[in-house]
């Protein structure tokens, strides 16, 4: 596959300091005063001995206290104006990565297709995207302070590059020359650094998770009860020195530029030096200007130097922006909108109308593999109709259910929502329609409250939520937390936070599917965390919320699907068998083959107790 191009240094300088203008109408002023400043206090240190040789040279002690007071004067202005810039540039910087880049982030991260987070490549590709957004030191704000210092060189160079023209234009074109040759050297290294990035990332990318694993309460458990503790020792040392190998050499490649730096500034000296004294013994200029003249030829190099170490990091902070432009420029499949209702509480009477959905030609295949999840699925499931969707691991449920819930969208045929597709309805619409359990999603780190209702607490119905709680079965054990069903799920953000089984956390994320009350119902496994008496009174109550729904079920259970209207069993992409729970045992398909199975297990564990 072809590498996109990625924008340049100055391409992504520009995007950053667009962002900024955009929101601070001061900051071009704010830009233009700082690097003005910047410039104008190193030329005045570099003034400073010169007008105090002219003052000594006059031989008026009064002239030279009037020089050095101006001097100091000056430079203490000076001072204090950048050091308020610098404070004022450095909040506009952190508040532009913060409140532009990093919000657009966000919101791009919660809008776009979740096809565009999910897979691994994606994730990879979005931790990359958000440590250009989320430090102070990489990335964005990084680009742009560094940006900022290299307008302030380039300018620096200008104006020293003019006073040296002036003076001997034999002198810049040495000093430009010597500059040439040292940037090539350089450059060797800096590229050796482009080039090996990705490894050297990679490298640090995993030791940091081992360092985060040997930190993990769930994995140390495993480290120690399997005597892992040296094999886990082993993998971290030769990171290590997989790291200690690469740092090695990429200070080898710094050795010469070192070395070359030397040379070229004792040469430089030296040539400089001797046009200089030269030019004083001809009367040419006076020593005063002779030691304006080497601060100046000293401040060049200064600047020109800081070009080559400048760049650099740029480049770097270039790259890592490029991950953020590169995570922003994903293509959504569906046309999203923002909702302005966070929570939409229904009534017990809503009319919403069961949704008729249809599968026409429907195939999937992941990006970057080449054999299809799905194959020309064709099934239609009526407004109302209760249908369980079965087969072994693996067969495609789960690709189903994604599709079903408009998270993916079909690499082939199309998926008909009462006849229209969901582009043609809008995917935020269609999901309005659509309640939904997975079995592997986690509440978020908030109130109980608020994980049932998404939304704040006094937009909250309460008596609604009471009910859903209820019906769920974990009403009762949320009215023993003292902070009831305001209790935060975990300690993350509250110290008094509390922890949640497995059953319990299905129990909640049910009641969170009967606050939505959609009228489309998704069940994915509901049922894999609870114990056989949770188990019954959750199927009982998927009856009462399903029957003026159109709901799907998903289970590897066989037996709990008996109640629904149609059971399709799915095999490698395909629905090989279609039909009411007694008319399949009546086949003698591969759906009796693993009831059968199944019931034979379940047979023998009851026999056993």
């Amino acid at each position: 596959m072809k590498k996109k191009k990625q924008n340049g240094v100055i391409k992504n300088i520009c995007i950053v300091y667009s962002a900024m203008f955009k929101r601070y109408r001061s900051a071009p002023w704010l830009v233009a005063l700082y690097i003005a400043v910047s410039v104008a206090m190193p030329f005045l240190t570099t003034l400073t001995p010169s007008l105090a040789i002219a003052g000594i040279s006059s031989g008026s002690i009064k002239t030279f206290l009037i020089y050095s007071a101006a001097a100091v004067t000056s430079y203490c202005v000076l001072t204090a104006l950048k050091g308020f810039c610098n404070a004022k540039m450095m909040a506009k910087h952190t508040y532009t990565r913060i409140g532009w880049f990093m919000m657009n982030f966000f919101k791009k991260t919660i809008l776009t297709d979740y096809l565009n987070i999910e897979p691994q490549p994606k994730q990879k590709l979005m931790g990359k995207a958000v440590n250009a957004v989320n430090s102070d030191w990489e990335g964005a704000q990084n680009l742009s302070r560094l940006g900022l210092e290299m307008i302030i060189i380039l300018f620096g160079i200008g104006v020293y590059g003019t006073a040296i023209f002036m003076l001997d234009w034999k002198i810049l074109l040495v000093m430009v020359f010597m500059f040439a040759g040292d940037i090539l050297l350089r450059n060797h290294a800096i590229k050796f650094g482009d080039d090996h990035r990705e490894d050297f990332t990679e490298v640090y990318r995993k030791i940091n998770y081992l360092e985060t694993n040997s930190l993990s309460v769930s994995a140390g458990k495993d480290i120690r009860i399997y005597q892992m503790k040296d094999w886990f020792h082993s993998k971290f040392d030769s990171l290590i020195k997989a790291s200690k190998c690469f740092r090695w050499k990429y200070q080898l490649k710094w050795y010469w530029p070192t070395v070359s730096d030397t040379f070229f500034n004792s040469l430089r000296d030296i040539i400089a030096y001797s046009l200089l004294i030269r030019q004083v013994l001809a009367g040419q200029i006076s020593i005063a200007e002779f030691t304006l003249y080497i601060g100046i030829v000293s401040g060049f190099c200064e600047w020109i130097y800081s070009v080559s170490e400048n760049m650099a990091y740029l480049k770097e902070s270039s790259h890592n922006f490029n991950m953020y432009n590169e995570f922003m420029a994903q293509k959504d499949f569906f046309e999203h909108t923002e909702n302005d209702t966070d929570c939409r509480v229904k009534p017990d009477n809503d009319t919403s109308v069961a949704p008729e959905i249809e599968f026409r030609n429907v195939g999937f295949t992941y990006e970057g593999s080449d054999k299809p999840v799905l194959k020309n699925l064709n099934f239609k499931i009526k407004a109302g109709e209760k249908i369980a969707l079965v087969g072994n691991n693996g067969a495609g449920k789960t690709t189903i259910v994604k599709l079903l819930c408009g998270l993916y969208p079909p690499t082939e045929g199309q998926i008909l929502v009462d006849g229209k597709t969901i582009d043609e309805i809008g995917i935020d619409k269609y999901q309005d329609k659509i309640s939904v359990l997975f079995q592997d999603t986690t509440p978020i780190s908030f109130s109980i409250a608020e994980n049932v209702c998404g939304c704040d607490l006094n937009q909250i119905d309460k008596a609604r939520l009471d009910k859903c709680l209820k019906a769920a079965g974990i009403y009762d054990k949320i009215q023993t937390l003292p902070k009831k069903e305001k209790s935060y799920i975990t300690q993350t953000l509250e110290e008094d936070g509390i922890l949640l089984s497995g059953g319990e956390t299905q129990k909640l994320l049910l009641a969170k599917a009967m606050y939505k009350d959609g009228s489309f119902l998704i069940l994915d496994e509901p049922t894999s965390a609870l114990d056989p008496i949770a188990e019954s009174k959750i199927y009982e109550e998927y009856n009462s919320m399903a029957s003026d729904k159109t709901s799907v079920f998903i289970s590897h259970r066989l037996a709990s699907t008996k109640f629904c209207d149609k059971i399709m069993f799915l095999d490698d992409g395909q629905i090989v068998e279609s039909g009411r729970h007694d008319e399949l045992i009546k086949k003698g398909g591969k759906y009796r083959e693993i009831f059968d199975i199944q019931s034979h297990y379940y047979q023998e564990n009851a026999n056993e107790k």
